[in-house]
């Protein structure tokens, strides 16, 4: 399958910038082409894939936008089912990417320093939980906690997840309270610490429609998009 972009760009942050990110595609290519033709029509300038891609057919088409993409745990062990090209590509995938004022990751930001690819993980797999790797972050737990307490020491007030394959919203605020967000948009508040699931574009668990979220740095806002 053939998606193309008028230019590409790479996922540098910039001021002003607006990025498309999307998780959980599980095989599904017309999903992911479908969210790739809207976001064209949304002045983006770079997009993230959090992970869970599946086949080559998908694959193909994160690569060709130039997506900044991070494996999930579909990848552990779907990668052998890809093309040799996209075995590499995919071996050689973070757990996770930082920015500067944000994070993004498949599910929860706890990997160890050593664990920089899925190629390292693989080498350390039974040394290495996967329920501490890939948590669910969907409801109010302990380790949602953790995750923001991990946020806050970090002094990042904005992360970004897939896995859970809903879109919602957690928010932290300055005087410690915890809120539970939906709805088409979150505002991220100077403050707060910030925690985003973006959904799933093949196998979205909270209605209808291929999901992902348009995040505008400058506006300080989260827009949550059903295709």
């Amino acid at each position: 399958m053939q998606f193309t972009l008028p230019h590409r760009l790479s996922c540098v942050t910039l001021s002003g910038m607006r990025y498309a990110i999307f998780s959980d595609i599980h095989n599904h290519a017309s999903a992911l082409a479908a969210v790739l033709r809207h976001a064209q029509t949304q002045r983006i300038d770079g997009y993230y894939c959090l992970g869970d891609v599946g086949i080559d057919d998908c694959v193909n088409l994160v690569r060709q936008v130039g997506a900044q993409a991070m494996f999930g745990n579909w990848e552990v062990s779907g990668w052998r089912y890809l093309s040799p090209d996209n075995q590499t590509w995919t071996l050689n995938l973070p757990p996770m990417h930082r920015e500067e004022h944000f994070w993004l990751t498949h599910a929860a930001p706890f990997w160890p320093q050593q664990l920089a690819t899925l190629a390292d993980l693989n080498e350390n797999r039974h040394q290495t939980p996967m329920s501490r790797l890939f948590p669910y972050l969907h409801a109010e737990s302990e380790i949602l906690w953790e995750t923001m307490a991990t946020l806050t020491e970090a002094n990042i007030p904005l992360m970004f997840h897939g896995h859970t394959h809903r879109q919602l919203g957690w928010r932290f605020s300055d005087d410690n309270q915890l809120q539970r967000l939906s709805g088409r948009t979150m505002a991220f508040e100077p403050g707060n610490t910030l925690i985003v699931g973006v959904g799933s574009v093949g196998r979205p668990m909270d209605g209808p429609g291929a999901a992902y979220v348009i995040y505008d740095d400058e506006a300080g806002m989260v827009e949550m998009i059903r295709v």
